[in-house]
């Protein structure tokens, strides 16, 4: 298996909508603490966010929903709950800021294991693990990680990833006990051995398998829209893939264009437009993004000069 070397992220495309919603089963951090203490989450009943929370996100089946770690929270995970109730989705970071001062951490402290198929490590959130521990952080077959780069306010020579974002790479001694597992096989470990990816290397290759969708601007009713899909990820290469695309226009009769990886489109009402783009894998890997796009009329304001006459009285 090849990895993709390096991805880079389009941040003035990518539009990140974290908190802008909630949904009932929703978990947030509301403090420092351990994975498996309600105390350490806020739960969202469908009115209002209940503090703390009564359970823990995977504690109860069908209860969570997605959960993030937020407000520069450090969540410490030393529980295998990977065949434990399922989340739909786990973010690490809220995407409110940048450098050292902005930073989210999810903690391995032993064997751990989460039951969800979506794991994100925000820009400002990182992974790492506690001192002389070296134990696995588990997933269900099929889980898609996603490893988004700094945020580009952090500037040349600023923080790379490793040190205090993404996967804790830069660690003495790096060990290969230290690993990422997906279904009954490693995936990656601190080092890399064999086959093995190292951590690095899918902090670069922004994780698995991802899709960062991008268009052609402007976006003009009637006209041909083009559509990018820009995958990316260390599972890249396992072919083939399949891409699906899903349209939800104005009027919110959704409708799917052609399963490619860069289609195109031609929008016939005016206003916003959702391009979700879901790209699968030949090992059933898979990842799922959106772009918003605003289609204007474009039309050209042509600006004549009329002469006018006047009749002047003598």
């Amino acid at each position: 298996m090849k990895f993709l070397k390096t991805y880079i992220f389009f941040f003035l495309v990518f539009s990140y909508t974290l908190i802008s919603a909630q949904t009932t089963g929703d978990f947030r951090s509301r403090q420092n603490g351990n994975w498996n203490d309600p105390n350490s989450w806020e739960y969202y009943n469908g009115t209002i966010w209940v503090n703390p929370a009564t359970t823990y996100p995977g504690q109860i089946a069908t209860t969570a929903n997605d959960v993030v770690i937020r407000n520069s929270h450090s969540i410490s995970l030393g529980v295998d709950l990977s065949t434990s109730g399922t989340i739909n989705s786990v973010t690490i970071g809220d995407r409110n800021g940048s450098g050292l001062a902005s930073i989210e951490t999810l903690t391995i402290t032993n064997t751990a294991g989460l039951n969800t198929t979506s794991f994100t490590i925000a820009y400002d959130g990182f992974v790492t693990w506690q001192a002389s521990v070296n134990k696995s952080l588990k997933f269900p077959a099929n889980t898609n990680i996603v490893v988004e780069p700094v945020h580009p306010d952090e500037g040349v020579g600023g923080v790379a990833l490793h040190d205090t974002h993404g996967l804790h790479a830069n660690t003495t001694p790096c060990s290969n006990s230290r690993a990422l597992e997906i279904g009954t096989s490693k995936y990656s470990s601190c080092q890399g051995a064999g086959s093995l990816l190292t951590f690095d290397q899918v902090n670069n290759a922004g994780g698995n398998l991802n899709v960062s969708p991008s268009f052609t601007a402007p976006a003009c009713i009637n006209q041909t829209l083009n559509l990018f899909a820009n995958p990316g990820g260390s599972e890249l290469d396992d072919t083939p893939i399949n891409y699906s695309w899903n349209v939800i226009p104005p009027s919110g009769a959704n409708y799917a264009i052609t399963a490619t990886e860069n289609p195109t489109d031609t929008p016939l009402l005016l206003g916003s437009y959702i391009y979700e783009v879901t790209i699968t894998n030949n090992s059933g890997i898979t990842n799922t993004n959106s772009v918003t796009i605003e289609v204007t009329s474009c039309n050209k304001k042509v600006i004549t000069n009329r002469r006018i006459t006047y009749r002047v009285k003598k």
